[in-house]
C-alpha cells in the first residue's frame, strides 16, 4: 500500500468522522503529519457540505 492510498483513507476517515458528529480533536493521526492533513481536510470538507 502506498502513501497516496493511505492519504486517501485518512481523507475519508475524516469525511466519515464528520458525518458522525465525532469532533475534529478525534483525529488519530500526530500533529504535524500529511495524515492528519488529510483527515482534517476530509472533516472540512463534510462539515461544509452539510453547511451548504
Amino acid at each position: 500500500m502506498g502513501a497516496r492510498a493511505d492519504l486517501t483513507r485518512a481523507l475519508l476517515a475524516g469525511r466519515t468522522a464528520a458525518r458522525e458528529g465525532a469532533p475534529p480533536t478525534a483525529c488519530p493521526h500526530p500533529a504535524r503529519t500529511l495524515l492528519r492533513t488529510a483527515w482534517l481536510r476530509g472533516y472540512g470538507q463534510a462539515t461544509n457540505a452539510a453547511a451548504e
